[in-house]
């Protein structure tokens, strides 16, 4: 019963082992579902997240492939940018360049036909300063005699032209005469023939048509005005109503000064009327007139506004106009009036169509000509002024102190030229008469590349009196300094020792360059010789030395009763001081004063004062002008 007991307990307790294992091994089975689990949550988890990054990176990838393909169409569309920026620079730059190039084209062009018409223009200034220094000391009876021949030249050459165009008519009538005559004989011999007579027609009109479309053409090409010819027209009418403006103005001050007592309100009358017979003179010379059409208009104009700074020069001094003064005076105002009615008529006399420029063509019949050579008659209605003045009528009986030597025959003359421009390259030398005056010259021209290079030769000691080239300058290349060593070499080689250069201008691309004569450190103003300059070709282009010659001499300078403070003193405080210096400056024709030469400026201005070395007082003053014409003194 036990054993069964003890089976049973055995049974039970083998079955609770086998359900504990039973247990067990499902709690086991149970643990390892769950780790299986566990582990595979994990899987499924690492491969979530494998699957994320997989996707991240390939997202990066795409981000970054879209990231490099925007930048490289951003490079492309950079490049793209830069290239059509290059190229747009490439055709501004041509077009810049075209427009430059046209712009340069343009400038040239102007800037040749500019130099045209100024070398026309220089060489009608030379032409007429080469003819105004022959007539300047050209006595009355050689002027007269050489009008004489040229009027009789002038009916000449107006007889053959009048003979060439009748023989030229008849000839245009004859040859029209027998063409008629032909055209007569063949509609005799095509009278029945009628056929291809349109084309014939057709083929007659076109080529008459062509005809005078080509005669229109021609025409107006030869008849119309060019820009040149415009300027210069306009020139002449400036200058010639510019001189009639003048003189009127000389007029109403000359009628002051015989009106007035005070000498204060007479001073500044006189001044004026100076100052207005050198504009008129200017004026003058600009039209185009022969020398002996203006030679007395010029004269008289010249004589009343130097007999003007006469005057007021004793006004100055404390003196008073004496009657004969005053007299001398109504004459000159009576002269200008007549001078001054004569302007008027040719201004009445004129049309619209005048030209001014025909004068240069034929002067016959001309209205302006025409009344300025009627105004000869003028240089009988004024007595010879002989007076301290540079126009004096005097001036011929002045004594020639700088000339020395034996006289010279024409053919020295010419060999003394053919030396002096031996460096020139000059050729066909001949001798063109003699001019008579203070200074009696031998006149002597070559051929100089294709321009005339005139000169004039004393017949007292063979010296170079002046020479004038009438070649055309048209740019500036070198400085004052090289034009003054140009110039001193030039006079060095002509013999003249001791030259200083005192002053220097640059007008239409020609240096002007003064040198006066030194003795022992003081310049001699009245020793002075004028040398012109090319600034193109750097060489000498004109000589003007009758002033040398006329007082060239060793002379006793005085010492000077003040000192440089002194005269220094004497000048406007307002005046900056630069330099001052001792000079022997001319009084007119006939005297000289040792002077102070004090250089200094004011507001900008440059001004040169001339303190008497002896008397302290002021003899003279300039002022610098910066003008069209370079720069002046005035």
């Amino acid at each position: 019963m036990e054993k069964k007991k003890n089976n049973a307990v055995e049974k039970a307790e083998q079955v609770a082992d086998k359900n504990d294992e039973t247990r067990a091994q499902k709690s086991s089975k149970k643990k390892n579902v769950s780790v299986k689990s566990v582990n595979n949550s994990q899987k499924k988890a690492n491969k979530k997240k494998m699957d994320a990054q997989k996707k991240r990176k390939v997202r990066e990838q795409k981000r970054a492939k879209i990231k490099e393909e925007r930048e490289k169409a951003r490079v492309e569309k950079e490049q793209m940018l830069a290239e059509k920026r290059l190229e747009n620079a490439r055709l501004k730059a041509h077009r810049k360049a075209e427009k430059q190039k046209a712009k340069a084209t343009m400038l040239r062009e102007k800037n040749r036909r500019k130099a045209e018409l100024e070398k026309r223009r220089q060489e009608l200034k030379a032409e007429q300063k080469a003819r105004k220094e022959m007539l300047k000391s050209e006595s009355k009876k050689d002027r007269e005699a050489r009008i004489e021949r040229e009027k009789s030249a002038k009916r000449e050459a107006i007889a053959n032209k009048r003979k060439e165009k009748a023989e030229k008519r008849a000839r245009v009538l004859a040859y029209k005469k027998a063409k008629r005559e032909q055209k007569a004989r063949e509609r005799s011999k095509n009278k029945d023939r009628r056929r291809g007579f349109g084309g014939w027609l057709a083929a007659v009109i076109s080529l008459s048509v062509a005809t005078l479309v080509l005669a229109s053409v021609l025409t107006f090409t030869f008849l119309t005005p060019t820009t040149e010819d415009n300027l210069l027209e306009a020139g002449y009418q400036k200058s010639f109503y510019d001189t009639v403006e003048q003189v009127d103005n000389i007029d109403l001050n000359l009628s002051k000064v015989l009106a007035t007592a005070d000498s204060g309100a007479m001073q500044k009358y006189l001044v004026d009327t100076a100052i207005n017979s050198e504009l008129a003179e200017n004026d003058l010379q600009q039209l185009p007139l022969q020398d002996e059409s203006k030679y007395y208009t010029t004269k008289l104009i010249n004589q009343i506004g130097d007999y003007a700074k006469y005057l007021n020069g004793k006004l100055i001094n404390g003196e008073s106009l004496s009657k004969e003064d005053y007299q001398s005076l109504e004459r000159l105002y009576r002269a200008n009036l007549t001078l001054k009615e004569s302007l008027g008529r040719m201004v009445s006399d004129m049309g619209e169509k005048f030209s001014f420029s025909s004068m240069l063509e034929n002067g016959n019949g001309n209205i302006v000509v025409k009344g300025f050579d009627e105004l000869q008659n003028l240089s009988v209605q004024y007595p010879e002024l002989i007076y301290d003045g540079p126009f004096s009528d005097g001036l011929n009986e002045r004594e020639i102190k700088g000339l020395k030597g034996e006289e010279i025959s024409e053919e020295q003359a010419r060999e003394k030229f053919s030396q002096i421009f031996a460096d020139f390259a000059v050729t066909d030398v001949k001798s063109v008469g003699s001019a008579s005056g203070d200074i009696e010259c031998y006149n002597v021209q070559a051929n100089l590349d294709g321009e005339v290079l005139y000169a004039q030769v004393s017949k007292k000691g063979g010296e170079l009196i002046m020479f004038s080239y009438s070649g055309s300058c048209n740019a500036v290349y070198c400085d004052g300094d090289d034009a003054t060593e140009i110039a001193k070499e030039f006079l060095s080689k002509l013999g003249y020792k001791d030259m200083k250069a005192v002053w220097i201008n640059l007008s239409n691309n020609v240096y002007t360059i003064n040198f006066a004569f030194e003795q022992d450190g003081v310049i001699v103003y009245s020793d002075l010789v004028k040398v012109r300059v090319c600034a193109e070709t750097q060489s000498v282009i004109g000589l003007e030395a009758r002033t040398y010659f006329t007082n060239h001499t060793q002379r006793v300078i005085a010492k000077a009763s003040l000192t440089k403070a002194q005269a220094v003193a004497k000048v406007s405080t307002n005046i900056q001081v630069k330099t001052a210096r001792l000079a022997v400056v001319p009084i007119g024709q006939k005297s000289e004063k040792l002077c102070y030469e004090i250089h200094g400026e004011y507001d900008g201005s440059t001004y040169y004062v001339y303190i008497d070395a002896t008397t302290g007082r002021q003899v003279e003053m300039f002022k610098v002008i910066e003008s069209t014409e370079g720069t002046l003194l005035i």
